[in-house]
């Protein structure tokens, strides 16, 4: 089966790559972001966290974050909610908004998953515990063709954590409740470094594009499908993105500080990561953080010219 696969790679003509236009950067803030459609509208899920803290008055602690939405065409931010969770997800599923986040203020040991049908009350309806030996990060939620699927960053002490990072996958009936798949069978990669995962369904595959270290710590998503979890087929046209100065473009003047910008000119970038993607208007919105992948991150907005479905298969033809 595998010798199959490798002969088809190798007679494979490799066409040009995707075209993805960098919109230009949003945040000087934030990192993490989750573009949804809500009610005919872009929104973004966001994780306020530590580096937002000086653009927000709503931190009921030191050291606590929390999520809210914000809107694509005005920046207008809703209410926050979970307070005390980081990283975290969104899905719409039948006009109801479910958001997923890691209890712990920078990681932890579980993820909860909360539900609104108006982005302003929330209910929490489900946890999934996770073994103390695993410590989780980010993840994604997508629905396949019977059932939804969540892709778990980890890392942590576990002889199954591999390069510093590896992705796991939970599944459930009701994205209430979750059950992890064996980890020691089902897992992308311990040969690799595998962080932030994004996990979408398309016509018979689910891709997953997932952050690849480079040499002289340099950080550029990759892209992989899967039918089973357990066989991972590693797209012919990688990296998906890379690093280069349209990073730096402005995409709304008025959205940002003089200092964001001036940090926008000047900051150290050798990253593009937390990739999280939607389909709108026939186009695939892409949300990614670029930056020095340490201390200075920013979050910028990019498009390609097609549907989730063009743009995944664009990677494997």
């Amino acid at each position: 089966m595998l010798n199959d696969y490798f002969n088809e790679i190798r007679t494979k003509k490799i066409t040009q790559f995707p075209k993805i236009e960098k919109k230009g950067t949003i945040s000087a803030s934030f990192v993490e972001s989750t573009p949804v459609v809500w009610k005919g509208r872009l929104l973004r899920f966001e994780w306020v966290h530590r580096n937002a803290w000086d653009q927000t008055k709503n931190m009921l602690e030191e050291n606590q974050g929390y999520f809210h939405f914000a809107d694509m065409e005005t920046n207008e931010a809703s209410e926050p909610f979970a307070y005390g969770y980081s990283f975290g997800c969104a899905h719409v599923e039948n006009d109801k908004m479910y958001a997923f986040g890691t209890r712990g203020v920078l990681a932890g040991h579980a993820i909860d998953t909360f539900v609104s049908d108006d982005l302003k009350t929330w209910k929490k309806i489900g946890e999934l515990e996770i073994p103390e030996e695993f410590t989780v990060y980010n993840t994604s939620v997508c629905k396949g063709p019977d059932k939804y699927v969540m892709a778990i960053e980890m890392g942590g002490k576990s002889p199954l954590i591999g390069t510093v990072f590896t992705c796991f996958f939970a599944v459930s009936d009701d994205l209430a409740n979750w059950e992890l798949l064996p980890m020691d069978k089902y897992e992308h990669s311990k040969e690799r470094y595998t962080a932030c995962p994004v996990l979408r369904y398309v016509d018979g595959f689910y891709y997953m594009i997932y952050l690849e270290r480079m040499p002289l710590h340099r950080y550029v998503p990759y892209i992989v499908r899967t039918k089973d979890f357990a066989l991972f087929e590693l797209g012919i046209k990688n990296p998906v993105m890379w690093f280069d100065d349209n990073d730096r473009k402005i995409y709304k003047k008025e959205w940002m500080s003089e200092k964001e910008i001036e940090l926008t000119k000047n900051s150290v970038n050798i990253n593009n990561s937390d990739l999280d993607v939607c389909e709108f208007n026939g186009k695939t919105v892409i949300m990614y953080s670029w930056g020095n992948q340490a201390t200075q991150e920013f979050l910028a907005v990019a498009e390609y010219e097609g549907t989730l479905k063009e743009f995944f298969e664009s990677f494997f033809n």
